[in-house]
């Protein structure tokens, strides 16, 4: 999920948007925070559907993400002066320019947040959305979150069915009689009843599936959805009816199925860059790579290299000219404004433009200046790609130094050879890959390309020594019979041709999606039934594709199913094998020994469920 597109109100000189998406976990606390800056309540009451505050509108709070927040205000409560008035009296107190802060719009007030009321975290745009019918407005500006349909859609279903009843919808203030402008109703349950049927209400009308399942025995149903066809219709937008959920749960049956054959239902997804992930992107071909990558890893051990786990990044080299370099990943592939930062007063300028309290992170950059171009040869060009793993010499903990950039913890012993160093520097940081130029291809860069500089200490990836590693061989030749044995109906399953054909080209990337939401729940039980519900409430139009298409491809379901096992077990093998190697850096998650993960072969080899879930709680505390 992406998170770097937020509202387009808040902007630098160049255009480029000064907020970024919320995250979901990361709404309670910054609504709780502008609670108190504006002294209203966001959160008391609930949404009779969901259960959440019906004060934030439209995503906010009900998917993982929303590009900004939306929160309504009871214009009968406060006017659109009085809570500018209180947003200025903040911005003054705290010293920022309320210009800066503070916009509006038609009938909203927008305000440039600090996420989680912490500067650190970046900004996201808050809308006060000003409502003279509040329960009127949340109803219009809510829509349920599971829909293929955007809300806006579902209102245009909604005034095709007024429309076709003589009414129409009215935005603010309700359902309309067409003739005079006149408003009927402005409750959301009355109007249900209106367009629907008698016993129907509000929660009918949440979304186009909602609506033409109420529709489905209507005989004026044709007549009431025919606007909304022809506006899908006009746009190019695809418009799929056949919404109804299927009678049976196929992936359940599909589970007793493997279980009967002696297979194991249960499996492991991740994204490309993991071998597990790969008979998903590339069927057998795919199978195939990932096996021997894992074996090849085995065999030469010293070709894999550590994911250390730093932050932040950053980016150093030296232009075409020999001009040095320090910006971080936003600079580097900036475009409207020059991200490659040659002085420390440019760095400056680069993260006032981005507005937000970015004291701290000036000044860390201001200290790493001067040692890393000391670091650089004058002869190098290009840029190299690191991450901070400490900016003060770490603490001593029991004879070890200990220090913990992000997720992991890593803990070296004072007097080994790398602690030695440690013990004579002030800044440590990785380097990992180089580049010839923005967007250019990654390279594998070592340490000893630069130069030593007292005070900074600079690492790569690479592993001290390695001994052998010692795979399962009987889940090898597993995988092998699947390969030799379903490799052709894997590949069946997933043609593209016949995905296409049955409008379900993104099944693939539908099991990614359930997988990374079982990561983050930290259990796989039963995921096979779980895959089905998830589908239902993803993707209900496609679902009864989905469960056509793999009753007819049974045996390739539970080769895939077992291939991600077998796949995800041979990986962590070895992942747990590379963890015990005797190094000198130790490495731990939550107290459980271990790196992130490692890299060889082209491939990721991480840990998911000790690794990705620790990241996620760590970065989404309110998840944990």
């Amino acid at each position: 999920m992406q998170i770097n597109e937020g509202g387009n109100v808040f902007k630098d000189d160049q255009g480029q948007p000064l907020t970024r998406r919320i995250l979901q976990p990361e709404i309670g606390p910054t609504v709780d925070w502008l609670e108190q800056v504006t002294g209203l309540d966001f959160s008391t009451e609930k949404d009779p559907i969901d259960q959440l505050p019906s004060r934030w509108l439209g995503s906010t709070g009900r998917k993982e993400s929303s590009g900004d927040l939306d929160l309504q205000i009871d214009a009968n409560e406060i006017s659109k002066a009085e809570l500018e008035g209180r947003l200025a009296d903040w911005a003054t107190k705290n010293k920022v320019d309320p210009r800066k802060y503070i916009r509006k719009s038609g009938s909203a007030v927008h305000f440039f947040t600090a996420i989680s009321g912490n500067p650190s975290n970046g900004f996201v745009q808050t809308d006060f959305m000003f409502a003279n019918k509040p329960r009127w407005n949340q109803f219009i500006l809510r829509s349920d979150p599971k829909s293929q349909y955007k809300g806006a859609l579902r209102n245009i279903m909604i005034n095709s069915m007024a429309k076709s009843l003589g009414y129409k919808l009215n935005q603010n203030d309700g359902i309309a009689q067409r003739s005079d402008n006149e408003i009927v109703t402005d409750d959301p349950d009355v109007v249900a009843k209106m367009l629907l049927n008698p016993t129907a209400s509000a929660k009918d009308l949440y979304s186009v599936e909602s609506i033409l399942k109420s529709l489905k025995m209507d005989p004026k149903r044709e007549e009431k959805i025919a606007d909304f066809r022809a506006h899908m219709q006009r746009e190019g937008l695809p418009f799929d009816e056949t919404l109804e959920e299927s009678e049976v749960n196929f992936l359940a049956r599909l589970r007793d199925r493997i279980v009967n054959q002696g297979m194991i239902a249960i499996f492991e997804g991740v994204r490309i860059e993991h071998p597990e992930d790969m008979v998903l992107d590339g069927g057998s071909r795919g199978l195939k790579a990932a096996l021997q990558g894992i074996m090849s890893a085995a065999k030469q051990p010293g070709d894999t290299t550590v994911k250390w786990d730093g932050r932040p990044a950053i980016i150093f080299g030296r232009k075409p000219t020999g001009e040095f370099v320090l910006t971080d990943k936003s600079g580097f592939l900036a475009k409207g404004y020059d991200g490659l930062a040659t002085s420390p007063e440019q760095i400056e300028r680069i993260m006032a433009a981005r507005g937000g309290e970015r004291g701290e992170l000036v000044d860390l950059y201001r200290r790493l200046f001067p040692l890393l171009r000391r670091a650089v040869p004058q002869d190098f060009r290009g840029y190299v790609q690191g991450d901070l793993l400490y900016a003060s010499q770490p603490e001593i903990k029991n004879d070890a130094y200990e220090f913990q950039p992000n997720t992991v913890k890593y803990r070296v012993p004072v007097d080994s050879a790398l602690g030695q160093k440690i013990g004579n520097s002030e800044v440590g940081i990785v380097v990992h890959t180089q580049l010839a130029a923005p967007g250019a291809p990654a390279t594998p860069i070592k340490a000893t390309q630069l130069a030593d500089v007292p005070g900074l200490l600079i690492l790569d990836p690479s592993l001290k020594e390695t001994g052998q590693i010692r795979l399962n061989d009987r889940t090898i030749k597993d995988v092998q019979r699947i390969i030799s044995s379903y490799g052709a109906a894997i590949d069946q399953l997933f043609n593209p041709a016949e995905l296409r054909a049955r409008k379900i080209t993104d099944l693939p990337a539908l099991i990614k999606q359930y997988i990374n939401s079982r990561v983050r729940s930290g259990s796989y039980d039963n995921l096979i039934q779980g895959f089905g519900e998830w589908v239902k409430r993803q993707a209900p139009a496609k679902a009864p594709r989905i469960f056509q298409w793999a009753t007819e491809n049974k045996q390739a379901m539970a080769a895939v199913f077992q291939a991600f096992l077998d796949i995800s077990s041979l990986k962590n093998e070895l992942v747990r094998q590379l963890d015990a190697q005797g190094q000198d850096v130790q490495a731990s998650v939550n107290d459980e020994p271990g790196h992130e993960g490692y890299v060889g072969q082209g491939m990721k080899f991480v840990d998911r469920m000790r690794f990705s879930a620790a990241n996620f709680a760590k970065n989404n505390p309110e998840l944990a």
